[in-house]
């Protein structure tokens, strides 16, 4: 993705519904900040980053299912019939989403886009894109403990799935999981049915890990999403569709003095940042990032602790 392209953020807010014995369906009042989300479904976003499509050479290229990291994408998804959310006996309100949800909260309407956070508090998300080559994965995942960081890891399902001991891992040393989808194809060019699926997949990939299918969603091919994107990730139970405002382009292969430099350029309280698992330049630039971070009196959370 280009981020020097990026268009401004703008200050939105989050859907969050309350369940229990009576459904209602509203708003909760807690605010997020988002930017405005395409108008057109299917509408491909500027931010597009080239290590989400096919073609790139980002992390896509080695995140394969189990058995082989180097076995070629498998073809778009057929969507699978997911179950019926169930709901009290009491409820008047029949369900929005028709995805089965661990999660204790139903979602009525599409998700919320959201790039940052708030800019008066001196707070930034460091995130991951987890997956690629497992040895790579668990240096870095050595050097996020010894410097005592815990990061929101956006995995991919096919990934997770297939590299277990590293999922585990993840969440033992303290670190927030989140759906990057199930098998990381390109959503722009999805049917909705194969959004639906990998979604839903990514979701379900998460379970064994954390128990749920997660709080937050990021699909792969862009980080701005369509209507179509945020209604479908509504539906399977997301309130919230997580961007970034600063891309290190990592998976690129700049160089890690690149990787600085880039997010060096852009930093600033709020920030959500784009990192990769699975690159040798993100390692390498870690250190470095870590202390601008200081330099800047800038604390690395989680995008929980940045957003609640």
């Amino acid at each position: 993705m280009n981020g020097d392209g990026r268009r401004p953020s703008l200050f939105g807010r989050r859907q969050l519904l309350l369940g229990g014995g009576t459904f209602l369906a509203g708003m909760a009042g807690v605010t997020v900040w988002a930017e405005t989300r395409p108008a057109a479904n299917g509408a491909k976003s500027s931010n597009t980053s080239p290590a989400d499509t096919p073609t790139s050479t980002g992390p896509a290229a080695s995140q394969a299912p189990a058995q082989s990291s180097s076995a070629p994408q498998s073809p778009e998804p057929t969507a699978t019939t997911p179950s019926t959310t169930t709901l009290s006996s009491t409820t008047t309100t029949p369900p929005t989403s028709t995805v089965a949800s661990t999660t204790t909260q139903p979602i009525v309407g599409p998700a919320t886009y959201i790039s940052h956070g708030p800019t008066d508090v001196n707070n930034i998300a460091l995130t991951f894109h987890l997956g690629g080559n497992p040895t790579l994965v668990a240096e870095l995942l050595d050097l996020l403990k010894a410097n005592g960081i815990t990061s929101t890891l956006f995995a991919i399902g096919d990934w997770l799935t297939a590299n277990p001991d590293l999922g585990h891992r993840a969440v033992d040393d303290g670190h927030e999981l989140g759906n990057h989808t199930k098998s990381h194809l390109s959503m722009l060019k999805l049917s909705r049915a194969a959004v639906r699926a990998e979604i839903v997949g990514g979701g379900e990939a998460l379970i064994p890990f954390i128990g749920s299918i997660g709080k937050w969603f990021r699909p792969s091919g862009t980080d701005v999403p369509t209507d179509l994107i945020l209604e479908e990730a509504g539906a399977a139970g997301y309130a919230v569709s997580v961007g970034y405002d600063i891309d290190s382009t990592d998976y690129t292969e700049p160089g890690a003095a690149a990787v600085v430099a880039r997010v060096k350029k852009k930093l600033h309280p709020g920030a959500i940042v784009s990192l990769h698992f699975g690159h040798r330049d993100t390692i390498d630039a870690l250190p470095k990032i870590l202390d601008l971070l200081g330099a800047a009196s800038l604390a690395p959370v989680t995008v929980t602790g940045l957003l609640g």
